[in-house]
């Protein structure tokens, strides 16, 4: 099994110990990610998209025309994934679309037909879910892991076409082939607010608050998550809420990749775990992961 990998830009260049983790699992699992020399930004679905369409199919379709036809591309990143898929889902639907992205890939001496299948790593796990089963040999036991999914992760749904929009499972199902418990809250399908960050400080600082509270008030002793933007705005802002003084969040955040290493048998110091802003020593001393 092979597969070309997108890392995109925010994992490589802000948080390599995620990349770290995935490729750790992933080669322990037997299947191939096969670096692609020239990829670029995806670009942002956030960003380019919204000032200029036809720019960031072309800068997508261009990534995917140097993909090398094996099972496909895969991606670390929920953004980078709804980029590539939104990519494949206008030049298939739209012959003008993939006519007008041609004639720009001309240029570079490129062509795309939409025809490179792509996949969110957790998909792969997911379909792979019996092999991550018979590689965990230190179950995740006494983790009480609230799962963020996020928004790229299932939406839009027609072009995501992957797992159950407003009922979603996959990553609550791979957390509980760990051994560890997923622990339902309110607000789970909620945005953490990383997008409207830039835009408005205070209404994404109100909107990870949220998030945070109603995980708190779980009973969840760490956070599940899949994507680079969703992972900053936890472990980045947990710290800036507290000096309000009317917040105390300690809450581990881990990327499902890092879970699924420490189940696989991976000591903490292999895994960067060093590199989070809220370390997750804590919890493993509190439950006695390694005791």
């Amino acid at each position: 099994m092979s597969y070309d990998l997108f890392l995109g830009c925010v994992i490589p260049a802000r948080l390599p110990f995620l990349e770290l983790s995935s490729r750790k699992i992933f080669e322990k699992l037997g299947i191939e990610l096969n670096d692609v020399d020239g990829f670029s930004c995806c670009p942002d679905p956030t960003g380019i998209e919204l000032i200029d369409q036809k720019t960031w199919l072309a800068m997508g379709a261009r990534n995917l025309s140097l993909c090398n036809k094996n099972g496909g591309v895969v991606s670390f990143c929920s953004g980078c994934v709804e980029t590539l898929k939104g990519v494949n889902y206008h030049i298939k639907k739209e012959e003008s679309v993939k006519k007008d992205v041609n004639e720009i890939l001309s240029k570079v001496g490129k062509i795309y037909d939409g025809s490179v299948d792509v996949k969110h790593f957790a998909q792969v796990l997911y379909e792979n879910i019996e092999k991550v089963r018979k590689n965990v040999v230190k179950p995740l036991e006494n983790f009480k892991i609230a799962v963020h999914y996020g928004c790229h992760y299932l939406r839009p749904s027609e072009i995501i076409a992957w797992d159950d929009p407003f009922e979603p499972r996959t990553l609550d199902e791979i957390v509980e082939v760990l051994g560890a418990e997923s622990i339902d809250y309110d607000m789970k399908a909620e945005c953490c607010g990383n997008p409207v960050d830039k835009s408005d400080k205070e209404l994404s600082l109100l909107m990870i608050k949220n998030k945070l509270e109603a995980i708190q008030n779980s009973g969840a002793n760490c956070i599940a998550l899949v994507c680079p933007a969703c992972y900053q705005q936890f472990e980045f802002n947990q710290k800036e809420l507290n000096k309000s003084g009317e917040c105390n969040f300690e809450i581990p955040v881990f990327y499902l990749s890092e879970l699924i290493a420490l189940a696989f048998g991976f000591k903490p110091e292999e895994l960067g775990f060093n590199f989070h802003r809220v370390k997750p020593k804590v919890l493993f001393e509190k439950i006695q992961f390694f005791g």
